[in-house]
């Protein structure tokens, strides 16, 4: 069926030949061959640019597409980069979201989602200090053990004029203070030595 394709192709007076001519015909049937792989790619081009089902090595690519490649980058402070936890996982979930990361990039909402599909973790708060140019993002404790890459997403998405800190929230959160248990309204204080009846 694809010979027939390619065939139907040509000039007329080569179709007319190929079926008489075995040359003519079984070159017919290389040049068929020689583009089934690039006929496969074309029929599933919508698997190979959608960030879901891409293949592993297409990731970084797409990635570059929607400038986020500088996460799979390494860091000009270091030979190493801040790989995001779970492989490209996060960095799918990124490149699939990145129209909606790009209008509201520069805002604390904006850095907030961004933290959240990059980490796999809820629970990031901003802290906008406005009058002195200043931010600090609050980080949940289940995202601790990826704080290096929490700060290389904030240095790279804060505004230019902004200074940023990132903190570490505490393990976990104070308790309330428990007032201590004194006697019922119907119960006599032990201390006048009284006994309940």
């Amino acid at each position: 069926m694809a010979e027939d394709l390619l065939l139907r192709s040509l000039p007329e007076v080569f179709q007319v030949a190929a079926r008489t001519s075995p040359p003519l015909a079984a070159l017919g049937a290389v040049a068929t061959d020689l583009h089934a792989p690039v006929r496969a790619l074309l029929a599933g081009l919508d698997r190979t640019v959608d960030p879901v089902r891409c293949p592993p090595g297409m990731v970084g690519y797409l990635a570059a597409w929607v400038d986020l490649d500088w996460l799979t980058l390494p860091d000009r402070h270091s030979t190493t980069r801040a790989a995001l936890a779970g492989g490209s996982a996060p960095l799918r979930d990124l490149i699939a979201a990145a129209a909606d990361l790009s209008a509201r990039r520069g805002t604390a909402a904006g850095l907030i989602r961004f933290l959240h599909l990059a980490t796999g973790v809820d629970g990031f708060t901003v802290e906008d200090r406005a009058a002195a140019f200043h931010v600090v993002v609050h980080v949940p404790a289940a995202a601790a053990a990826q704080v290096g890459a929490v700060r290389r997403i904030v240095d790279a998405l804060k505004p230019a004029h902004v200074t940023a800190e990132v903190r570490l929230a505490d393990a976990l959160p104070a308790l309330p203070a428990v007032p201590a248990a004194g006697p019922g309204p119907d119960e006599p204080d032990d201390e006048t030595g009284g006994s309940p009846a």
